[in-house]
């Protein structure tokens, strides 16, 4: 527990220390969450540093925008994205017994999940979509926050936010 709330704290001190406007820095980490709910793992930074680069958005927090998806949130995660989207595209011709005869690394296991597949993309993007909007929010005014505060502190009390 302690090393988890120093992890947090060393990612988010890198966070506020980036040299870059708040609108930049809290772009490409809301960028980076969205990047996270997609169920494709393995591609997150991918998507995140390309969404970053054609929004002019900031490449170092997009990166720490994509470790939202870690090991302990995925499964919240995919399940959350799943309800969302079987909402909008219902999961049909599915028999949950075939999915414990086959080994998660066969192809065997991906046809029995591929019913799925539809409203797994639509839920994380949809459920991105919804994330990535409220971090941007809330990342960009705890940059301007932290600078402020840091400015005080200096003496400079020029309100002007870089």
């Amino acid at each position: 527990m302690k090393y988890k709330k120093k992890l947090s704290k060393i990612n988010f001190s890198r966070l506020i220390r980036i040299s870059d406007t708040p609108h930049s820095i809290a772009l490409g980490f809301s960028i980076g969450v969205f990047a996270s709910f997609n169920p494709m793992i393995g591609v997150h930074i991918i998507i995140a540093l390309f969404l970053s680069w054609v929004l002019r958005a900031n490449y170092f927090s997009a990166i720490l925008g994509t470790f939202i998806g870690n090991p302990l949130t995925y499964p919240l995660i995919w399940i959350v994205s799943l309800y969302i989207g079987s909402i909008f595209v219902p999961v049909k011709d599915f028999n949950l017994s075939n999915l414990g005869e086959t080994s998660f690394y066969s192809l065997e296991f991906l046809l029995n999940v591929r019913p799925f597949i539809p409203s797994f993309l639509i839920g994380g993007l949809l459920v991105g979509l919804a994330t990535a909007f409220l971090s941007y929010f809330c990342v960009k005014k705890l940059i301007i926050f932290y600078r402020k505060k840091k400015r005080m502190k200096k003496g400079n009390f020029n309100d002007r936010i870089s």
